[in-house]
């Protein structure tokens, strides 16, 4: 789904204008710099120039140089709440240009400086900026923080558009972490204050962001009550870029409803806006959405053309989300039309794609964790940098008045020595004067002795704790390598387990002397997995099972290899002949297994869901016995499911001691059966992030059965994938297919 998420207020503050008129409008920047009466005035014309030169005409290397110059300007004047500005404003330009270190150095700058004026506005705005930053560094914890830091400035000082700012910032990350709930009710305050103060900006926006919580969150009727009102407010404001935002969020709930020909409109109208106003970005979107309506429609030859353009907008701003949308649609494309290979060639690229953005997302934060362990250094750096200074200040003072007291000894001496020359008979009260100074100069000497020892052991204090300080950093290094060498061997032990799993497990080739075809879907939620499937044989009967363990990951697979295990034991030890007998055994047993002893309570609350079925090659006879997991018998084109009993087996939350109940059905040649667990069906994706459903597992299963099982699997995966999309996996996925 292409996600036109507003994160930032600015997205609709630029006015549009054709290349031409921005140079127009710079040159008369230019013109009123040459007439400018003040040196603030000039900063100010220095800001509008270099936002010009970023934001319309694109030049940032200009952009950069008149910034500098604003700067230096404010600085110049010692006006701080411009130098604030200039510093923010800078941090800005860096971050749009990903630059994000240096973005928040330059914020960190201004923050400083608001906090030494106790401007609270200042520090609404910068800490916002700041919270930006680490939201595009997927640093949301940090984000958060700023973030509410500045909410609460804001609202001391009632600053309707900080707090705005504010509330709709704190709503996108909680958005882009799924806390739906959450995030509608700070974009609803936002909203209103936008509605008391009569902003058509504000309403706008916040609309907007409101329809696209519910649409991600599968409320598409919701979702087009909002974004129909942020078209309306945006064609109140003549906002163009704000228009083709709505049309394209209408046109996806056009798609959703099966109404794409209303969708192609939309996104057409959408695109010539796009194309007018130049931004790429937005262009590449467009063209995208105008691709999926045009082969919903089976306009092949057309998508085709349109998903070809979307491609090479993409390449252009080297979009690796996009790459992959389009790659996504191209594949769904080929597959309509039958071309099996080429739209696998498509779904492996789309694959590809969205790997890079995960790498990229997780480079992201890693730089932020960086860029926040520097921070913290330099801090350490600055706070040890002004107790040197403290020091070498107080030595300063002290060689001072050691310099005072030697002046005023030898000054006393010559008045002391013009008095013995002119007071001879004086002489005796002379040396009198003259030891008591002595005494005077030698306490002085003393207290200034004492003062150096003090000095000397704050010295010794603060190299002490700098080495303090660089044995924590060592000790801190140390523990980051002990903690990668630990999850290495954890996830080296995990793969261990993996092997191990896979080879109890029975290989597939085992199914051969029994079916025609056959094939096996697994896509494990984690490196191993508690979806398991069994087979064992007795002369020409063999007996075959899919089982969902509680639980995935290392807890599914240990429950896997214990029902295994026990299966085996029906089987070989007690020779179990029929399927609700052996289920019946594997139930008992598991439950026994999770006791400390008889008496006692369990101590694991676990289950298992399975089928479990026995077929007898020379009859054709299948006989199924299952526990919360159906088989599906396709018979001719036509599929009929099998429906277990509605109960885990094990310690689930309902305790099964009846009798499971045997299905038998002769089978034809030709026939084919299939098991899935439930994580295929349950898994979120589409357009409107649903589960996927077992009526649409059917109809797959329809689609598909006339292929070779080889081909088959290649088109489960492939529909599996291609529905979770972006979506994380919520459990293990098994298919299994078998043909008689």
């Amino acid at each position: 789904m292409l996600k036109r998420a507003i994160g930032c207020i600015g997205l609709f503050l630029c006015a549009t204008f054709f290349p031409t008129q921005g140079q127009e409008n710079v040159d008369s920047l230019f013109i009123k710099l040459q007439y400018a009466n003040s040196a603030k005035e000039k900063v100010l014309l220095y800001q509008s120039i270099a936002k010009f030169y970023s934001n319309e005409l694109k030049d940032n290397s200009l952009a950069e140089k008149y910034f500098n110059e604003a700067l230096a300007q404010a600085n110049a004047i010692n006006d701080t709440s411009l130098t604030i500005e200039c510093l923010d404003m800078f941090g800005v330009f860096y971050r749009n240009r990903s630059s994000y270190t240096r973005a928040l150095e330059l914020h960190f700058q201004a923050l400083d400086l608001a906090k030494s004026q106790n401007s609270k506005h200042y520090q609404a705005k910068v800490n916002n900026n700041i919270g930006v930053v680490y939201r595009r560094l997927d640093n949301h914890a940090q984000a958060t923080e700023y973030h509410l830091t500045a909410l609460k400035f804001a609202e001391e000082i009632k600053d309707t558009f900080s707090t705005s700012v504010s509330l709709n910032s704190l709503g996108n990350i909680y958005s882009l972490n799924g806390q739906y709930k959450d995030a509608i009710q700070y974009f609803e305050r936002a909203l209103e204050l936008s509605s008391a103060q009569k902003n058509l900006l504000g309403l706008a926006i916040n609309n907007n962001n409101i329809g696209e919580v519910y649409e991600f969150s599968g409320n598409m009727e919701k979702a087009q009550v909002y974004y129909q009102k942020s078209l309306d407010y945006n064609r109140q404001l003549n906002s163009d870029k704000g228009i083709a935002i709505n049309l394209n969020a209408l046109g996806k709930i056009h798609l959703y409803y099966n109404q794409p020909k209303l969708a192609l409109s939309l996104f057409s109208q959408a695109l010539e806006i796009d194309k007018r106003l130049g931004d790429r970005k937005f262009i590449a979107d467009s063209y995208t959405n105008l691709g999926k309506a045009q082969v919903a429609l089976g306009m092949f030859d057309e998508a085709q053309l349109t998903l070809n353009r979307a491609i090479h907008v993409a390449s252009e701003i080297n979009s690796l989300i996009h790459f992959q949308l389009i790659y996504e649609e191209l594949s769904l494309l080929e597959k309509k039309k039958h071309n099996t290979a080429k739209a696998f060639d498509y779904y492996v690229k789309s694959v590809v794609y969205k790997d890079s953005i995960i790498n990229e997302k997780n480079d992201r934060h890693i730089a932020s964790m960086r860029i926040l362990f520097e921070s913290e250094k330099k801090e350490k750096e600055i706070e040890i940098l002004k107790q040197r200074q403290e020091i070498d200040q107080k030595e300063i003072d002290t060689q001072n008045k050691m310099r005072n007291y030697l002046m005023g000894g030898l000054i006393l001496s010559f008045m002391l020595l013009a008095l013995a020359v002119f007071a001879f008979n004086n002489k005796k009260r002379a040396n009198r004067i003259l030891a008591i100074q002595k005494e005077e100069i030698e306490r002085a000497n003393h207290a200034l002795r004492e003062q150096k020892e003090e000095i000397e052991t704050q010295k010794e204090k603060i190299e002490q704790q700098n080495h303090n300080i660089e044995q924590k950093n060592k000790h801190l290094e140390d523990a980051y390598l002990i903690i990668e060498d630990y999850i290495g061997k954890i996830t080296d032990s995990i793969k261990y387990a993996e092997r191990i799993q896979h080879a109890i497990q029975s290989p597939l080739s085992q199914y051969n002397s029994y079916f025609a075809d056959s094939f096996l879907f697994s896509s494990p939620k984690d490196i191993v997995s508690g979806d398991f499937y069994w087979f064992a044989s007795k002369s020409d009967t063999c007996f075959f099972a899919v089982a969902d363990c509680t639980g995935h990951g290392v807890p599914g697979a240990f429950m896997s290899i214990i029902g295994m295990d026990l299966l085996n034991q029906g089987i070989n030890q007690f020779g179990l002949g029929s399927t609700h007998e052996l289920l019946h055994f594997l139930n008992e047993e598991l439950r026994r297994k999770l006791r400390k002893n008889e008496n006692d309570e369990l101590v694991l609350k676990d289950s298992m869901d399975i089928a479990l079925c026995s077929f007898n090659r020379s009859t054709k006879e299948l006989c199924y016995s299952g526990a919360l997991i159906p088989i599906f018998i396709v018979q001719n084109g036509n599929v009929e499911t099998l429906k277990p009993d509605y109960t885990s087996i094990g310690a689930g939350k309902r305790i099964f001691s009846g009798e499971f109940k045997t299905q038998t059905l002769t089978l034809k040649e030709n026939d084919w059966i299939y098991i899935s667990t439930d994580g295929f069906t349950d898994q979120f994706g589409g357009l409107d992030k649903k589960k996927y459903m077992r009526a649409r597992l059917l109809q797959s299963i329809v689609r598909f059965n006339h292929l070779p099982a080889n081909q088959q699997y290649s088109e489960f995966k492939s529909e599996f994938f291609s529905w979770k999309r972006d979506n994380e996996q919520i459990d293990d996925v098994l298919l299994l297919g078998l043909k008689v």
